[in-house]
């Protein structure tokens, strides 16, 4: 049974909500929309883990959805004067500036062009006691390594790197962590249910991450074949000899869950992405509520690379640090809205154009054949009808 509401005018999204559990393969999950500055949907259903049902306060982990919230507390940074985009790396973390990497920018990382995707040795932090949380490690590992291609040249996800890096900066300039500063200047304002870190004693709210099926469509197969330790794209996911067969397996893990993943650990509620992206659709205000200047929103938002990605190898296209549409990222027949999906199928943005926020959050992993209509793409295409 589907919870929540549903205003005049968006019933087909509760409708294409409902298919989603019904045909599509969801096992629980949210959506929320703001329009307008207002919420318009919010929506939830399905089992959160074995036998509990999914409820309003439930929250997920969405892997790399959590990119925006990490780009918007740069940006606020940025907007504040704290940080600037053209500044070195290496200037704000002096370590960092070995190995060829001294000229890489705080905009090479946002718009994935620094190269610095992985580092040797990242494989023995994945057999630790507290998998993904040495921090400290972590960036002592990237500070020693070298940029995978010339930085500036060309563009490829850095899937993991992109957060670790960011949040060593942030924690340089402010002295706390990117997951504190996130909580402190961003969710607390806005009253967001959304974690880079989850606290442990909260972790009880958290549904369980249900790993996709194997995948019978061949061209899937292929593309998931290519996330293995060998590649640039599993080195860039940090995956394991099982590639992303299990990643849910990893993330339920409570260390996991508290750990600050800041390109791909956070945990939160569907309605509080779609809040948060509201903001931005309004110019960086919400509610009396000021983050951002108009002018810092654009500068994030515009288009600054495009086109084939040299990890994922399909085309890709980034503002600073977040995602614009494509094929894989469905965010809308507006060019001008900006967002972040994650691995599995949940993904949130803004439309500027429309006024809407919008986020989808699933516990269970999917990777759709190419002529699939998405869960998401289905809840997103009703928003606009």
């Amino acid at each position: 049974m589907v919870s929540g509401f549903a205003d005049e005018g968006y019933g087909a999204v509760r409708d294409e909500f409902a298919r989603n559990l019904a045909d599509r393969g969801d096992r629980g999950a949210a959506v929320a929309v703001y329009a307008g500055g207002r919420p318009v949907v919010d929506l939830w259903a399905g089992e959160a883990r074995s036998g509990r049902p999914w409820e309003r306060d439930t929250a997920v982990s969405v892997f790399s959805t959590t990119k925006g919230p990490t780009t918007l507390t740069v940006q606020l940074l940025t907007d504040r004067g704290v940080l600037d985009l053209d500044t070195a790396v290496a200037d704000y973390w002096p370590e960092f500036g070995t190995a060829e990497k001294r000229a890489i920018t705080l905009r090479d990382v946002l718009t994935h062009r620094s190269g610095v995707i992985t580092f040797d040795g990242y494989e023995d932090l994945l057999a630790l006691e507290n998998p993904w949380g040495e921090n400290a490690l972590i960036v002592e590992g990237i500070a020693g390594a070298a940029p995978l291609w010339e930085p500036g040249v060309r563009h490829g996800y850095h899937a993991l790197t992109f957060g670790w890096i960011l949040g060593e900066v942030v924690r340089r300039v402010t002295g706390r962590t990117l997951g504190t500063v996130f909580a402190e200047e961003v969710a607390a304002p806005l009253g967001l249910d959304f974690w880079i870190g989850m606290p442990a004693g909260l972790q009880d709210r958290v549904a369980d991450l249900v790993d996709a099926p194997p995948a019978e469509d061949p061209a899937v197969a292929a593309y998931l074949a290519l996330f293995n330790p060998s590649t640039w794209t599993g080195r860039a996911h940090f995956v394991g000899p099982q590639g992303v067969g299990t990643a849910a397996e990893t993330f339920n893990q409570p260390a996991v869950r508290s750990a600050e993943i800041p390109a791909g650990g956070g945990i939160g509620t569907a309605r509080s992405l779609a809040r948060m992206y509201a903001l931005l659709a309004a110019g960086g205000t919400l509610d009396g509520v000021t983050l951002l200047s108009p002018s810092t929103v654009k500068v994030f938002a515009d288009e600054q690379q495009r086109g084939p990605d040299a990890v994922l190898i399909v085309e890709t296209r980034y503002g600073l640090g977040y995602a614009r549409p494509t094929t894989l990222q469905p965010m809308g027949p507006n060019d001008e809205a900006f967002g972040h999906g994650g691995l599995g199928g949940s993904i949130a943005f803004a439309d500027p154009i429309a006024g809407i926020g919008f986020a989808y959050t699933p516990n269970q992993l999917l990777f759709p054949r190419l002529d699939e209509t998405t869960r998401a793409r289905a809840l997103i295409d009703a928003v606009y009808r």
